[in-house]
């Protein structure tokens, strides 16, 4: 198994937990509408959906990085990355 199948794997790991996170962060502001409707603090579920856009942020940096050092890595007919570990 070589890197480019565990960037392979990593990649779509992270496309899987990205799309989890957007149904989660839908999920959060449907309830926080619903709470807010009944006139209820939505605070709660308002700090819940920061935290879970900042996760999703972090995930989508991660990715664009994954994705740039594939791309590096094919530019340099598959040679490992300056500073990744052989």
């Amino acid at each position: 198994m070589g890197p480019d199948t565990f960037k392979t794997v990593r990649r779509a790991e992270l496309l899987a937990r990205l799309e989890l996170l957007d149904g989660m962060i839908g999920d959060e502001a449907s309830r926080a509408d619903v709470i807010r409707e009944m006139g209820w603090d939505t605070t709660p579920y308002e700090r819940r959906s920061r935290l879970l856009k900042a996760t999703r942020q972090n995930y989508v940096a991660l990715l664009r990085q994954l994705l740039l050092d594939m791309e590096a890595s094919d530019a340099d007919g598959g040679a490992t990355p300056r500073g990744a570990p052989p």
